[in-house]
């Protein structure tokens, strides 16, 4: 039994060995990091751009350390057809570092997060750190001057790069390998007098160029049949709610028509009439009193 337990001991401590192993032979060829304060948040923007070295194992696990107080934005793989895909990553925080443990099955990534922006009246301050997790063949930084910015001054000195499609300046550091353990950190400080955002104002722009098959791109000759049968349509409504409306009021007004004619051809009942010489009562037909032979007049109506 107790060699048993031994054995299983032994098998555990292999695995344990080749695990941490493997975990070590993750190398970068290459991270470009992006730093850029003040872009759509009110904090910094740091991009990672990593490609994994073709020596590394997939899929591989990476434990990348970014600032605890950092809000993560994005983690993804970069597929060449699908582009960015989301990977699955878990979040350990341990003192001023949090953990992102990320399981990666391609080796081109992306991660962003924001992190905080130190500001006193004019004046913006930032620090960046790379932990140094692993070695990386060539690093580089490269910070975004924000929007209405002065007196941009780094530690180290980057070298101003040309304005980039966007239209925002650019400086750049001088790329370099880091070993294993080995950090970098960035220190930057100017002057802004107004909270506005790089982004603001900034014209919208396609991912892609736009052509026929762009998915949801509307074009004229697509619409046309539309928009003609639409005024087709309505042409025939207003058709026949006039129809309508002209039949209705034409046999309204037929109808008092017929019905004054009616009522015009109508006899009126007929009328009493009496003698105004001797007060007899005379025939409707009758123009002299058949007493005393006065002409009579036919206007004297009995109401009673």
């Amino acid at each position: 039994m107790r060699k048993y337990f031994v054995v299983l001991a032994v098998l555990a401590a292999l695995w344990v060995s080749f695990h941490v192993q493997a975990q070590s032979e993750v190398s970068m060829s290459s991270v470009d990091v992006q730093v850029w304060p003040e872009y759509d948040q009110p904090a910094v923007l740091v991009i990672y751009r990593i490609s994994l070295s073709t020596d590394s194992t997939l899929p591989a696990t990476l434990n990348l350390r970014v600032p605890a107080q950092a809000e993560v934005y994005a983690v993804a793989v970069s597929d060449p057809v699908s582009g960015l895909l989301n990977a699955p990553y878990d979040r350990t925080v341990q003192g001023s570092w949090a953990t992102l443990t990320i399981t990666a099955n391609l080796r081109e990534m992306q991660v962003e997060y924001y992190d905080a922006l130190e500001k006193n009246g004019t004046a913006r301050h930032i620090v960046y750190e790379w932990a140094g997790d692993y070695a990386v063949d060539t690093f580089a930084v490269a910070l975004q001057q924000p929007v209405g910015a002065t007196d941009l001054v780094t530690d180290p000195i980057l070298t101003k790069s040309s304005v980039g499609q966007n239209g925002f300046t650019y400086y750049q550091s001088t790329p370099q390998p880091l070993a294993t353990g080995e950090s970098f950190t960035l220190i930057a400080d100017y002057q802004k007098a107004t909270d506005t955002l790089s982004t603001t104002g900034l014209p919208v722009q396609p991912a892609q160029p736009l052509n026929a098959s762009t998915p949801g791109r509307v074009t004229m000759s697509g619409v046309m049949p539309w928009i003609l049968a639409g005024i087709g349509g309505a042409l025939i409504v207003v058709s026949i709610v006039g129809g309508l409306y002209i039949w209705k009021s034409g046999t309204r007004l037929s109808f008092a028509s017929r019905k004054r004619h009616t009522q015009s051809q109508q006899p009126s009942e007929p009328v009493d009439v009496y003698c105004l010489q001797c007060g007899k009562r005379a025939q409707p037909s009758d123009v002299f009193c058949r007493t005393c032979g006065m002409r009579l007049r036919a206007e004297t109506k009995n109401t009673a």
